[in-house]
């Protein structure tokens, strides 16, 4: 008789080729559980949309909602998010010195590293490498420094905040590899921005055919996938710690140097930004979790849960307030303590796009996102209507924002210190890493404090609604004259490069600005091929005006005006022109063109469509 301590061994399970020698029907059996809230999910999806409320969370929550511990939970959350990333910076780096594989940054990993700097690492289920991993931050950092209180909010608020985490990693490795790479390869072989670039899009050329040794050399090193093309699911952080050591070790040697600047560094894997609360999602199993923090009882966690947990939140929260006859609450919402983002389904509208018709739009708008503007946008009567950068962010009240932060940190003399004197953590050397863990690590709760009792949360949800305030009146200025009547060709520009490579973030919330504008009036999307380079009148190729400035380092040098752009056809008469109102014009132009049914002019056709364009016409011909 077996002993009743004995637990029952697991069965391994079968391999692939083991799998394929099993019948179909027993492969149908063995396929992954699924979740019921997941497959529920998809079955929402189907036939609805989401949408979100933004409110304050004193308006949302009830008498007994205010009452539960959310300044605790989120402060606990915010120390275990912040300590996270910097052991997973730490494992990624130790991996990397040693020449070791790096596992797949997935949420199970981030949810490990939360796990183990708040409670301990897990023997039974953590990777020997991690093990090591947490070992070597044990041992830097102070052990008279409390940990995160993880008391039943392991599962729901670490489960998601671990996704949003894994998210951040995949989006600021994949995004920022090329525009890395490019810098790399300036540096390395002395290119300029032209042939850098040329190089890295041969590097990245499924079907390259050259005989480039440089070329060659770094094509071998990328992974790919069978058809060539290049595969992002094993990240490039070989070749990302790589760049970096070559910026440390540049800075390094040109230390001494008189009149060097620095090389710009980076961090393998994000960090929390700065000691501000974040944002966290609090899911039915959050819910029961801060409820429990609260001790209060409730069922089960499982299908006695799952039945009764919408009707704990309108216990909680003023549901019925913010819920309408289309608009349903989906269980779920996203807050800081201070604002908070209501997750709401709604029925999914059939998109009905009718044809374009003249004579239905009074006014036609002609609008270009710009670098430096948020956008100039001129009408067929030649109206003009344009919104800097600079104004957008002055109504918003971010430079009122960081001006009093400034001032609550002058106010406290130890914050202030902290601030100044932090080592920097952005390094691919693990003892510059060591000096940021000691020094962090003690003053931390005094920066997490700092930034709780000040109303930091506040001044950025009083940013938001002021900029959402400025996007409405860009948008009553647009359609003003023809309301409803009103056409907008908004320029598909995204701050991305032409081979679709880099990609840089834009100089507003320009699709926020698209987004509400639909709400005003009908946005049509116009590629802006060649809008910003040729002249509106002639639609010859503008050149660059030029200028003499004086650079950072004290050196006068005859650089590029980006906002200018020169005309030398004689029929224009050496026409200089702004180039945001040139592009806004040639927007007006096309978007005139597609309500007629017209073709693009040619000049703004791309090779591959004029071929295409040709070819038809050819057939059509013969």
């Amino acid at each position: 008789m077996k002993s009743a301590g004995k637990r029952k061994r697991r069965r391994k399970p079968e391999t692939d080729d083991e799998q394929e020698d099993l019948p179909a029907t027993v492969i149908e059996e063995k396929q992954k559980r699924r979740r019921p809230d997941v497959i529920a999910r998809r079955v929402a999806n189907a036939d609805t949309a989401v949408s979100v409320v933004k409110t304050t969370l004193n308006s949302f929550c009830k008498e007994e909602g205010k009452a539960l511990s959310w300044e605790s939970v989120l402060r606990d959350m915010n120390k275990a998010v912040l300590e996270a990333y910097v052991l997973a910076n730490i494992h990624v780096v130790r991996l990397r010195q040693a020449s070791l594989p790096i596992e797949p940054l997935n949420q199970n990993f981030f949810h490990r590293c939360m796990t183990a700097v708040s409670s301990g690492i897990r023997e039974s289920q953590d990777c020997e490498q991690l093990k090591q991993s947490v070992a070597l931050y044990n041992e830097w950092r102070a052990s008279d420094v409390s940990r995160a209180n993880i008391e039943y909010v392991a599962r729901g608020w670490q489960q998601n905040a671990a996704k949003m985490m894994a998210t951040n990693a995949t989006n600021a490795i994949n995004l920022n590899f090329y525009r890395r790479f490019h810098k790399f390869l300036k540096r390395k072989y002395g290119f300029n921005g032209r042939q850098a670039y040329a190089t890295l899009k041969s590097i990245l050329d499924p079907k390259y055919k050259e005989e480039d040794p440089i070329v060659i050399e770094w094509r071998a090193r990328i992974p790919r996938k069978h058809d060539g093309k290049l595969d992002c699911k094993p990240h490039p952080l070989t070749l990302t710690y790589m760049f970096l050591s070559d910026i440390e070790e540049r800075n390094q040697v040109n230390k001494t140097t008189p009149d060097y600047v620095e090389i710009r560094s980076f961090s393998l894997l994000p960090y929390k930004r700065g000691f501000e609360c974040s944002h966290f999602k609090v899911c039915k199993t959050g819910l029961r979790a801060l409820l429990k923090r609260a001790r209060v009882d409730v069922p089960y966690e499982g299908a006695g849960w799952n039945e009764v947990a919408d009707n704990w939140w309108r216990v909680f929260f003023h549901i019925d307030k913010f819920e309408t006859a289309n608009r349903k609450f989906d269980g779920e919402i996203v807050t800081d303590g201070k604002s908070v983002s209501i997750v709401m389904r709604k029925p999914k509208r059939e998109s009905v796009t009718s044809e374009l018709n003249a004579k239905d739009y009074d006014v036609v708008w002609g609008l270009d996102p710009g670098r430096t503007d948020l956008f100039v946008a001129t009408n067929q009567y030649g109206e003009k209507i344009k919104c800097s950068s600079r104004e957008f962010y002055d109504h918003a009240r971010y430079k009122k924002r960081n001006q009093k932060i400034k001032i609550w940190q002058e106010n406290r003399p130890a914050v202030l210190e902290v601030i100044r004197n932090m080592p920097t953590k952005k390094t691919a050397q693990l003892e510059r890493l060591k000096e940021y863990v000691k020094f962090m690590i003690p003053r931390m709760d005094l920066l997490l404090k700092f930034a709780m009792v000040k109303p930091f949360r506040k001044l950025k949800l009083r940013s938001y609604i002021f900029a959402q305030k400025k996007l409405r009146e860009l948008c009553l200025k647009l359609t003003a004259q023809g309301g409803r009547r009103t056409i907008v060709g908004f320029g598909d520009w995204s701050n991305q490069d032409i081979g679709g490579l880099i990609k840089k973030c834009p100089a507003g919330p320009v699709k926020p600005l698209e987004r509400m504008l639909r709400k005003y009036c009908r946005v049509e999307s116009i590629d802006e091929f060649r809008t910003s380079k040729l002249h509106n009148d002639c639609h010859r190729s503008l050149d660059h005006q030029y200028s003499k400035r004086k650079c950072r380092d004290g050196k006068e040098r005859t650089l590029k005006v980006h906002g200018v752009l020169h005309c030398k056809n004689n029929g224009c008469h050496g026409m200089t022109v702004n180039r945001d109102v040139n592009a806004s014009k040639n927007m007006l132009l096309l978007l005139q063109l597609k309500m007629r049914g017209e073709d693009r002019p040619p000049a703004f056709c791309r090779a591959s469509t004029q071929e295409e364009e040709q070819q038809v016409s050819t057939s059509a011909v013969s």
